[in-house]
């Protein structure tokens, strides 16, 4: 059984013999190389489909039961509607065929998929209504289009949770299943339990947009920062950087005493810093899921969330895992990051139900076994892992194949 994950991959975080190798930078999303490394061991035979911006023609890359195929994407593909970027990666789905195939997001790689005519179940991680309403732009306009088009195309599709799944037209939920996002295994055994916590709180955010709405997080902060002087704010993630949007903004309004701007990090330094901090402010109005927020509870860092920011009230248990605020209030958010850094006893409370209702119900082994569940299901047949290929590993670009030590060794060459 060849298992396709058409989606955002980073190539670093993939389990493979070509980790260490110079990749090129793709589109990625942490998730979707998780999703891949777990089925890999679990003995599935992968393709995985994503592009990059720096190709000027597609790379297909192999090792073991990995083969990942990487398309191009051209500048301003939005103008296009992705019209090239789709073309290219279904060529590579037509010519690297799999079984079945798994697509993230409802956009250019779920598009891709459902042009094959390969069997295909497509993942829902937000809501481009909803994105387009807050965001009112050219691009957000193209991707809800885009959304209209797969969601009416797919035969079978998963929400990402309960939240994103109620958002559903009638016809669409008709054809959908709830299968929640996962935090991956070896998460809980790179922690150092042990380890002090930092002397600040932390933000992990992409986007200085409204509905991110890190400008409300850093009223908070001011205010929190006239109880504890000495307390930090630092936040990650894109536009997160010294002299980014939301420095900009925080300048502006003096907001930015005892702020840190660390902007884009990897994804194991982003999870460490979490781990580090004494809360995970998460000021986000609406969210289909919350991966932050996810990590932190797997990390033991307590959590402050939106009471209606989407999924996150469930994802916190309703209150049993984390602390639950009005983020379109400044001083909400501030009251509940200062009970938490207060109360002892309250943190380790929260720490300890956010891990145990991590565990039972957004672990790797739970999600994934929904998953494969799923995929049965549309076939028709039960899955079966493959053997390790016993073929050596090599690298094909553009139909020529080398061995892995020829690649690695035009790599070191110059």
């Amino acid at each position: 059984m060849i298992i396709g994950v058409s989606g955002p991959v980073d190539l670093r975080l993939l389990e493979w013999d070509l980790k260490e190798t110079n990749l090129p930078a793709t589109n990625a999303f942490p998730l979707t190389s998780h999703f891949i490394n777990g089925l890999l061991r679990r003995g599935y035979k992968v393709i995985a489909y994503t592009n990059s911006t720096e190709l000027e023609e597609p790379l297909v890359l192999e090792s073991g039961n990995l083969k990942v195929c990487v398309g191009r994407q051209r500048p301003q593909p939005g103008r296009r509607f992705f019209n090239f970027e789709i073309e290219d990666l279904k060529n590579l789905m037509l010519a690297h065929p799999a079984d079945f195939i798994s697509a993230f997001w409802t956009y250019e790689f779920a598009w891709a998929a459902l042009k094959t005519g390969i069997p295909t179940a497509v993942s829902i991680h937000d809501n481009a209504h909803k994105i387009l309403f807050q965001q009112p732009d050219m691009f957000r306009f193209v991707r809800w289009i885009m959304n209209k088009i797969v969601l009416k195309k797919a035969d079978h599709l998963m929400a990402n949770s309960a939240y994103t799944y109620s958002l559903l037209g009638r016809k669409q939920k008709a054809k959908a299943v709830t299968i929640n996002n996962f935090y991956a295994s070896d998460l809980e055994s790179s922690l150092n339990r042990n380890a002090e916590k930092g002397n600040y709180i932390v933000s992990a955010i992409q986007g200085f947009t409204k509905r991110k709405n890190v400008h409300g997080a850093l009223f908070a902060f001011a205010k929190l920062r006239e109880r504890y002087p000495d307390l930090e704010y630092h936040l990650v993630g894109l536009e997160m950087e010294e002299n980014g949007l939301a420095h900009q903004f925080a300048r502006k309004h003096n907001l930015d005493a005892g702020v840190r701007f660390i902007g884009v990090l990897p994804f194991n330094e982003v999870f460490q810093h979490i781990a580090g901090a004494k809360v995970l402010l998460h000021p986000s109005y609406e969210e289909s899921f919350g991966m932050a927020v996810l990590e932190a509870m797997v990390a033991g860092t307590p959590v402050v969330g939106g009471k209606n920011s989407g999924f996150v009230p469930h994802l916190l248990n309703y209150g049993k895992a984390g602390l639950l605020c009005d983020i379109k209030s400044p001083d909400s958010m501030a009251g509940s990051v200062a009970k938490l850094l207060s109360d002892r006893s309250l943190r380790e409370e929260i720490v300890q139900n956010a891990r145990t209702h991590a565990q039972s119900n957004f672990s790797e082994p739970v999600v994934i076994d929904k998953h494969l569940a799923f995929y049965s299901k549309i076939l028709g047949k039960e899955l079966e892992p493959s053997p390790v290929s016993a073929a050596p590993t090599r690298v094909n670009i553009t139909g020529t194949s080398w061995s892995l030590m020829a690649y690695v060794s035009s790599l070191l060459i110059p």
